[in-house]
């Protein structure tokens, strides 16, 4: 599950990353610039951690996101993350909350690009 996990961050991060060239909204750029810089680092510590517990992974690779609706693109990621949880952490609290810190920087950029225009 973890594998998974890490393909999903990666298709997210080069989403956004093409959302920031693309936006008009200088807020809207702030935003996504700021969630997809952080991506790699949450998602290396959550996998660094993993690996420190478990076994070396595989990520997989998933083909990438035409995200017309940005927004509901990672709202929908959030949810995946916070259901599958449980699988992605087999159990360890600092995996967990590593998990917890990116389920967060998604919801807080839908926020933003919610709210900020």
């Amino acid at each position: 599950m973890i594998e998974e996990l890490v393909g999903r961050v990666f298709v997210t991060r080069d989403a956004t990353h093409r959302a920031h060239w693309a936006t008009s909204s200088f807020s809207q750029h702030m935003a996504l610039g700021a969630f997809y810089d952080g991506l790699p680092d949450l998602i290396d510590a959550i996998v660094e951690a993993y690996q420190g517990l478990h076994q070396k992974i595989t990520p997989q690779i998933l083909p990438g996101a035409d995200a017309d609706d940005l927004v509901e693109w990672l709202a929908t990621e959030a949810e995946w993350i916070e259901a599958n949880r449980e699988m992605i952490c087999l159990g360890s609290n600092a995996v967990g909350n590593l998990v917890d810190a990116l389920v967060d920087s998604y919801l807080s950029t839908v926020y933003k690009l919610r709210e900020l225009k």
